[in-house]
């Protein structure tokens, strides 16, 4: 093991608050400097960034000044709540929220994984102000696929998600079509992905698979990714952090030929905190 994704880690199951340890560490900030102070460059350490903040972070807007269609007092990555209220960071505990992922990465992570997201715009403006107050290091956005409709409002209502509009009447259209939802996703995602790998801002992307591979490698079909590790030389520069292993290649898609329509399951309910881990 080289590689490390330094995360805080969630509340145990059936628990609402994450509390420390006795002698253990307290946020993932701790982790990145432990491995640091004690292991040097031994280790590839990654950490985690949140382009709307940390659902801990994001509060319901009680100014009764506040201006929806100007957002104003400015606001960051705004969202309408069912309830009609409006949901938002303040800019105070924005800069608390930059300056501790700073913190992460002159501790020492090499790089950034982001929390799940649809909204390119709120993702692109993160990006600039993450450059602005000097954090260089390679950013990945976090990409979670549609799986079924059904459950994707629980899982962005926990990491309390911008949802664009186009998505959120998708989810609507196809809540009792599993199989359409998942097509449409597959075109939607690899739109997304496709902008984000020619934006020239991102050098990869990452796919929070919940367990389930089938429609992951239908994203990756539709953006040409190799099938084989023999196919490393059609790799370009977008993928080039994709493929590490040098295990023997087994057949990275075995017995999926037969299951390409299947509509297919994640384990959402049981992983539900996986794309939404407290980094």
């Amino acid at each position: 093991v080289r590689n490390i994704l330094a995360l805080r880690g969630d509340p145990p199951h059936g628990e609402d608050r994450w509390t420390a340890t006795e002698g253990g560490f307290s946020c993932a900030l701790d982790l990145v400097t432990y491995i640091r102070k004690n292991h040097g460059d031994h280790f590839c350490v990654a950490c985690a960034g949140y382009p709307e903040a940390h659902p801990n972070v994001r509060k319901v807007i009680e100014d009764p000044n506040y201006d929806p269609e100007k957002n104003e007092p400015a606001y960051w990555a705004v969202r309408k709540l069912p309830d009609g209220k409006y949901e938002g960071v303040s800019p105070s505990d924005w800069k608390i929220e930059q300056e501790y992922l700073k913190k992460k990465v002159d501790a020492g992570a090499d790089f950034i994984v982001t929390q799940l997201f649809y909204d390119l715009d709120i993702f692109y403006a993160w990006v600039k102000d993450c450059r602005k107050i000097g954090i260089n290091v390679p950013i990945l956005p976090g990409i979670m696929p549609f799986f079924k409709a059904g459950s994707f409002g629980r899982m962005t209502g926990f990491c309390k998600t911008v949802v664009p509009a186009e998505v959120s009447a998708a989810v609507e259209k196809y809540k009792t079509d599993d199989k359409a939802f998942q097509a449409w996703g597959v075109e939607y995602i690899t739109k997304m992905s496709r902008s984000l790998l020619t934006s020239g801002v991102v050098p990869s992307i990452h796919l929070y698979t919940l367990n389930n591979k089938l429609v992951p490698y239908k994203i990756l079909d539709a953006l040409g990714f190799p099938k084989s590790k023999e196919e490393n030389g059609k790799l370009d520069k977008f993928f080039s952090l994709a493929i590490g292993s040098k295990a023997p290649d087994k057949g990275w898609r075995e017995g999926l030929e037969e299951k390409k329509d299947e509509v297919v399951e994640s384990t959402e309910g049981k992983l539900q905190s996986a794309s939404a881990c407290d980094f």
